[in-house]
């Protein structure tokens, strides 16, 4: 299943991805640094029954 990946600044829709390790995205409208790891990905008990997008943590590059 994929799940939407957003721009931590903008929210913008940066990709939609599977499986990985790590991930790192510039921006295109804000220009913020986005990176994710593989544990911010796996559900938590409060969000297993919601199906929200994931939101990356941003660095201003």
């Amino acid at each position: 299943m994929l799940q939407d990946f957003r721009c931590g600044k903008c929210n913008r829709l940066l990709a939609r991805i599977g499986e990985f390790s790590q991930i790192q995205i510039k921006c295109s409208r804000c220009a913020a640094l986005n990176h994710m790891k593989t544990e911010r990905l796996q559900p938590s008990p409060q969000s297993e029954s919601s199906s929200a997008p994931v939101r990356a943590s941003s660095i201003r590059s």
